[in-house]
């Protein structure tokens, strides 16, 4: 229904248009053509009388210098074939007079007095009449009333031809902004948005790419909330139900209620809170990407930082964390860099073998910066390829995390252009972080 209405008011609004167009310009050229016919006919009635004074006085001369009626008679007939009416008049008399034979309703006027002249002497007066002060002749208004008619029917014609094009271009408007609002209206009810959205103009095409992208990040969004509530009702539910059995446990008298099961409650709700955290972190990340800041970044300078922040935690479970590589800058975000190495390393703090050294090394390597963290650790041939999933920890009991540390260390690798990837041997595990080294313009 709306799009039938934006459909009718543009249809009025070229028809109106083309219209308006078309009276003005025939209002115009009518005018113009107009003049022009009248400067056409000023300029034939002086032509005609200068005709007519030339014929009079030959006439004069031939005759002996006087006025004879043989003379006067053929000087009447040469008249005549000018097309305008004529009256001689010598002294008050009147020699030639064609207007007294002429049968019209019309009264002629006087458009031209011309003197005829022998021997530089006035011999008597010519005077020529039309039908109006234009020099029009009933010939020539005729033909006026003609051109009138033929230009009042090639303007109709093209208003006709304007309306036409009006209503066709917009239908072929209306129409594709008439399949973005079903869209739309769909896509506000939950739908999807159709395979194939309106094309055109370039700039429709251009409406129709960013309401696809409109349409693309809300159901990304979409489907972020309803992974988020996946998520939340398959992780919680174990651990709220080891919370809900140790609670009825100890109101039951089965557990004691003293403060090592409050410890275990209390560490309990710890998992749960980190494990929520992370999981809100995941899905923002996944629905909105938290905007980066890509400059040149010291990655030595940022793998100092974190080795100082994370080596007590090492040292506590009897590892050297080891700090190694050469100075490399990459064109990336300082904090994801940080966020990056430091999931990495907190997963090996997790995973790695005691008294076993884990290695943290800056370098470059085919054109790229790296960040690896290596550990003794082992990871079976069967779980590589779903090491990045969300939820994953590995053996059964080889960790407490929530698994979603290297998730979002490799999607934050990604969206600076780089990646994250893991290769195991015999020896242990490295966790390798890869970043351009400038801007995507500045590399070959």
């Amino acid at each position: 229904m709306k799009a039938t209405r934006l459909r009718t008011r543009l249809v009025a609004a070229f028809v109106a248009t083309a219209v308006l167009t078309t009276v003005v310009a025939a209002l115009l050229t009518s005018w113009g053509l107009h003049r022009s016919f009248d400067d056409y006919l000023d300029g034939r009635a002086d032509e005609a009388g200068r005709s007519a004074q030339v014929a009079a006085q030959g006439s004069y001369l031939a005759q002996g210098a006087r006025w004879t009626p043989a003379g006067v008679a053929r000087l009447s007939q040469e008249l005549v074939l000018t097309g305008y009416d004529f009256r001689l008049i010598d002294g008050g008399r009147v020699l030639i007079d064609t207007i007294d034979g002429e049968s019209t309703t019309t009264t002629p006027v006087p458009v031209r007095v011309l003197p005829v002249v022998s021997e530089g002497a006035p011999v008597a007066t010519l005077h020529l009449f039309a039908l109006d002060r234009q020099g029009s002749t009933s010939s020539v208004d005729a033909l006026r009333r003609e051109l009138d008619r033929g230009h009042l029917i090639a303007a109709v014609i093209a208003a006709a031809v304007a309306m036409l094009a009006g209503v066709m271009v917009a239908s072929r408007l209306s129409r594709p902004l008439g399949q973005l609002a079903v869209a739309a209206r769909g896509l506000a009810q939950g739908g999807s948005v159709p395979p194939s959205l309106p094309g055109g103009s370039a700039e429709m095409r251009e409406l129709a790419a960013s309401f696809d992208g409109l349409s693309h990040d809300l159901e990304r969004q979409r489907g972020a909330r309803q992974q988020l509530a996946q998520d939340l009702s398959h992780e919680l539910r174990t651990p709220l139900a080891l919370l809900q059995g140790r609670i009825e446990a100890m109101q039951d008298g089965i557990v004691p209620f003293d403060r090592a099961g409050l410890g275990l409650l209390h560490t309990e709700t710890l998992r749960l809170g980190r494990l929520v955290g992370q999981i809100e972190l995941l899905a923002e990340a996944h629905a909105q990407p938290a905007p980066l800041r890509l400059e040149m970044v010291p990655l030595q300078e940022v793998a100092r930082e974190v080795h100082a922040a994370l080596a007590p935690a090492f040292e506590m479970r009897g590892i050297v964390l080891g700090l190694e590589g050469s100075a490399v800058s990459a064109y990336a975000d300082r904090d994801a860099v940080r966020q990056i190495a430091t999931n990495l390393l907190s997963n090996a703090l997790k995973y790695a073998p005691e008294n076993m050294p884990v290695r943290l090394t800056t370098g470059a390597r085919d054109g790229l910066a790296e960040v690896s963290v290596r550990d003794s650790g082992t990871l079976p041939v069967a779980d590589r390829a779903q090491v990045f999933d969300r939820f994953y920890r590995g053996a059964p009991g080889g960790g407490t995390g929530a698994g979603l540390g290297l998730t979002i260390a490799r999607s934050l690798a990604e969206a600076q252009g780089g990646g994250l990837g893991v290769d195991a041997d015999d020896s242990g595990l490295t966790f390798t972080l890869t970043l351009p080294t400038g801007p995507p313009n500045s590399r070959a």
